[in-house]
């Protein structure tokens, strides 16, 4: 690994950990409210860990821009910075599971990625309540507290475990709805974990076979995408082309590309 990519991995775990300190902290005394609906909720931890995040990061690497969930860009969005840049901005889910942590259920966390344009050089996801820490860096593996990942070598959907992922407010006739309902019949089985950071970290770690959702961020995905490419997964968009950070982008990562051959069929 260089030492560039090094440091910058070393900020993203100083970033992670001390926004998953705040959320063990502040698990249980929260206020909570709406943001475009009724389901979509928000909490002073989310705004206080991407503080926390945004801090860090720029603290380190003040030329860089930050995209944030909880309403941040800055300073990619100024003209006059882009240069300084390079490109690279990081990317920032403060609290990427937020319905869990408001019913205490320990299934979320923090997901910080640094990217130039759709390349991300760096990213990790971190689980503050059971000390799960992902981690990977561009073309040196990726690695749970340490231990080098690697995804399942599952490669039909009726001997996979695979997780689904739902926009925050589900209608009847909601993409990843639809696809559920053609997958679940075919697959071994198919969870819900609430959070899509944590899903793609464990199709990572070969815990999940495969996982999708057609609604997502950039900061739900730019983490993990690096973590199951560096585990030697597959990841697109449903339909099989580029996942990108520029739009929100649905996303598609499988164990091989057997798997994520055959369930592709399953989502379109």
């Amino acid at each position: 690994m260089t030492a560039m990519l090094t440091s910058y991995l070393s900020v993203c775990e100083e970033a992670a950990r001390s926004a998953g300190a705040v959320l063990r902290k502040m698990l249980g005394n929260v206020s909570v409210r709406h943001k475009k609906n009724p389901f979509d909720l928000v909490t002073e931890a989310d705004i206080a860990a991407q503080k926390i995040i945004e801090s860090i990061v720029l603290g380190h690497f003040p030329d860089h821009a930050f995209l944030g969930e909880e309403g941040y860009l800055t300073p990619l969005s100024r003209q006059t910075n882009k240069s300084e840049s390079n490109g690279l901005c990081w990317i920032a889910d403060p609290l990427d599971g937020t319905t869990n942590f408001v019913h205490g259920v320990p299934l979320f966390g923090p997901s910080i990625a640094l990217t130039q344009g759709n390349d991300v050089l760096c990213g990790v996801f971190y689980n503050p309540m059971i000390d799960e820490f992902f981690s990977a860096a561009k073309g040196t593996g990726a690695f749970l507290n340490g231990q080098r990942l690697q995804t399942s070598s599952r490669q039909i959907p009726e001997e996979s475990l695979i997780s689904v992922s739902f926009p925050t407010q589900v209608r009847q006739d909601t993409p990843d709805l639809a696809a559920f309902l053609r997958a679940v019949p075919v697959c071994q089985a198919i969870r819900r974990t609430g959070s899509t950071a944590l899903n793609l970290a464990y199709v990572a770690a070969g815990r999940f076979d495969a996982t999708w959702t057609f609604t997502c961020h950039p900061w739900d995905i730019a983490a993990g995408c690096l973590l199951v490419r560096e585990a030697g997964g597959m990841i697109t968009k449903p339909d099989g082309s580029p996942v990108t950070f520029s739009d929100p982008s649905p996303v598609f990562a499988a164990a091989g590309e057997p798997l994520h051959r055959e369930l592709g069929q399953l989502l379109l």
